[in-house]
């Protein structure tokens, strides 16, 4: 009995970043709706430290994801963070977002170049990226991405390690296309 216990416990504890990012997806939806709606930002419940600023799609891959308005760590424990250091798309300029790469940006590692992100802001226009390079960048070091025009993709690498907190970053690069 205490074996069973003991297993669904670190079964648990192994899964529930992983939970708590699908269930708050599907509450952060529900409050990138009312957004829309408004026209502002509308928190996802009360005591959350950010709101959703953007929609985040990868057809290909069939993703769908809130982007919150910082990054946090209470926000990117729930989704995707928008670098509040960088601009919104509309402003034709570095637009950067990072996510965990054991959970909601577990799909980076997947993406190709040539493959279509598609960003919608709280004014429900869409902007299309095409994915364009990859880099691996020590947080450690002075690296500046601020000259980089188009949207940034970040997490954490590697993507297989055992611990996290380490100071590499997978970045990757997209140019905003028209479509």
């Amino acid at each position: 009995m205490f074996l069973l216990l003991g297993g669904g416990y670190f079964s648990y504890q192994g899964l529930k970043i992983e939970i708590k990012a699908r269930v708050a997806q599907i509450l952060l939806h529900y409050a990138w709706h009312n957004s829309l709606e408004k026209g502002e930002p509308v928190k996802p419940w009360p005591s959350f430290d950010g709101s959703p600023v953007l929609k985040l799609e990868i057809p290909k891959y069939n993703i769908s994801q809130i982007v919150l308005s910082s990054t946090s760590g209470q926000s990117i424990a729930f989704g995707p963070g928008f670098h509040n250091e960088t601009f919104l798309p509309h402003a034709n300029k570095t637009t950067a977002i990072s996510s965990h790469r054991d959970s909601h940006g577990l799909y980076i590692k997947k993406l190709k170049k040539g493959d279509i992100i598609k960003i919608q802001d709280i004014d429900n226009t869409w902007y299309h990226y095409s994915v364009d390079d990859f880099t691996i960048l020590n947080v450690n070091e002075n690296n500046n991405l601020s000259n980089i025009n188009g949207l940034l993709l970040i997490t954490c690498y590697p993507f297989d390690a055992i611990t996290s907190g380490t100071p590499l970053r997978f970045i990757v690069t997209a140019k905003k296309i028209k479509l």
